[in-house]
């Protein structure tokens, strides 16, 4: 699939594992074709609700393979190559280029510190200058535990290779900032994506181009319908459906969603037949547990 701006919503997926966590080939690929059918814009794999930083580099491959065979060019896949250096991190991205995914995701590295802007820039284009693919900058800075702040994302976004940025810092003055920055959406260097599911509707109806989530494969319809009215500036709309939206998130999450948010989400699938099971990565809880 020939890349292009992306907008809309992003579905973060999680993985289907069987129990000794490797890849459920069975049950991604119908994941894969419901979140196809449901009428998602984009698919982005390995990420931090695809359990990707867990996985054997083995089972990545072919969870790669198998999702970018089986959508056979009918949605972008974007591929997470987050790992605690540039090198590990260049990598895992020759390999998504080499596989064909339209994006590659890259958060900072992760496990050190590097809290000079220096560094996360130095790993960003040397990572650009070894694939074709674009690129997206994943700014989870509460998982990575390396934050950034605005005028180094903004370089981000400007740099050669890099396509857009997906933002779940939860730092939401910076993410508005941002948009400042950059108001017309027509006129970014590269899209802007919120990944905080909590300010879906306000980040939309400020310019945003885009929401990218892991729990919304739950509710791909309600938060399309979301996307829908944040977009084309009905606030209103908006917010209800941020509001029913947060409130069936918190229902599946709750009462410790730190603990078993992604167990939770792939038993929700579970009962809606679209994967087998919800086995997960240890140590997060496994389904029967």
């Amino acid at each position: 699939m020939e890349s292009e701006k992306l907008k809309g919503v992003i579905i973060a997926m999680p993985t289907p594992l069987t129990e000794n966590e490797d890849i459920d080939t069975k049950s991604l690929r119908n994941l894969l074709d419901y979140c196809i059918s449901e009428g998602v814009n984009g698919l982005m794999i390995m990420g931090t609700m695809g359990e990707g930083a867990a996985l054997f580099d083995s089972q990545r491959q072919i969870l790669l393979e198998t999702s970018i065979s089986h959508s056979a060019g009918r949605i972008p896949i974007l591929a997470t190559v987050s790992a605690a250096s540039t090198r590990k991190s260049i990598e895992y991205a020759k390999a998504a280029d080499k596989a064909g995914a339209d994006y590659i995701v890259c958060t900072t590295p992760f496990y050190y510190k590097f809290p000079d802007a220096e560094s996360l820039i130095l790993h960003m284009k040397k990572i650009a200058d070894n694939v074709n693919s674009p690129l997206i900058f994943y700014n989870a800075a509460g998982f990575t535990g390396n934050h950034v702040d605005v005028n180094t994302t903004e370089k981000i976004l400007n740099m050669e290779g890099v396509a857009g940025i997906k933002d779940s810092s939860c730092n939401y003055g910076n993410f508005m900032e941002l948009l400042r920055r950059y108001p017309n959406r027509n006129c970014r260097p590269g899209f802007i994506m919120q990944g905080d599911e909590s300010v879906f509707d306000s980040s939309l109806l400020m310019g945003a181009d885009g929401v990218i989530s892991g729990g919304g494969v739950a509710f791909i319809k309600l938060l399309l319908e979301l996307f829908k009215a944040g977009y084309s500036n009905d606030k209103f709309k908006a917010m209800e459906h941020q509001r029913e939206f947060t409130r069936q998130l918190e229902n599946l999450l709750l009462p410790n969603p730190q603990r078993n948010w992604i167990t939770n989400i792939k038993k929700k699938l579970v009962e809606n037949r679209i994967i087998s099971n919800a086995y997960v990565t240890a140590p997060f809880l496994s389904s029967g547990q």
